[in-house]
């Protein structure tokens, strides 16, 4: 009898281990995505014409890569801080929670990844930048959804600037 008290206790207990663990797997946004820009929100001051991103994704990172054409001709931002969010470049985070710093021409970064409720990604950017007007920070929220079937990803920012806060609403296609 005690045997038998022990192993349904003992599924028990895997049974909600293997349950907690699976609400926490992040999901695969992995691939190359397409911006919709009929379904996306970008906000008046944009000039993003078009993007193309690759997410590179393993079991302990995720790698962002977005290539944005600008109005007026010009693709990215080359490197610097404009890398990532919505310039040029990779972004690497670090899946496991632990921030990452990222120096570059125009300051450092610090990059951080949590997962969100109902297999929500978040990512975090905050960047001190130095320019020629001289030293200021931003801090960017990105909240990553991925629909059911895993064809749309949805993404929705915000950011804080010393001129206000900036939010959009990004919708890629899967290619």
């Amino acid at each position: 009898m005690n045997k038998r008290i022990f192993a349904c206790a003992a599924l028990a207990v895997l049974a909600a281990v293997s349950f907690a663990a699976a609400q926490n797997k992040t999901p695969d946004f992995g691939g190359k995505w397409k911006l919709d820009m009929s379904k996306s929100e970008l906000g008046e001051r944009s000039r993003v014409e078009s993007m193309d991103m690759t997410v590179e994704q393993t079991a302990d990172s995720l790698s962002v890569e977005r290539t944005p054409k600008f109005a007026g001709g010009g693709e990215g931002m080359g490197g610097g801080m404009g890398r990532g969010m919505m310039g040029g470049g990779k972004m690497t985070y670090d899946l496991s929670g632990k921030e990452t710093k990222v120096e570059g021409s125009m300051g450092n970064a610090v990059l951080k990844v949590e997962n969100g409720k109902d297999g929500k990604l978040v990512l975090t950017q905050n960047r001190n930048l130095e320019t020629q007007m001289g030293s200021f920070s931003l801090k960017t929220v990105e909240t990553w959804e991925l629909s059911a079937d895993g064809k749309t990803l949805t993404i929705n920012s915000s950011t804080e600037t010393p001129r206000g806060n900036r939010t959009q609403k990004m919708v890629f296609g899967r290619q």
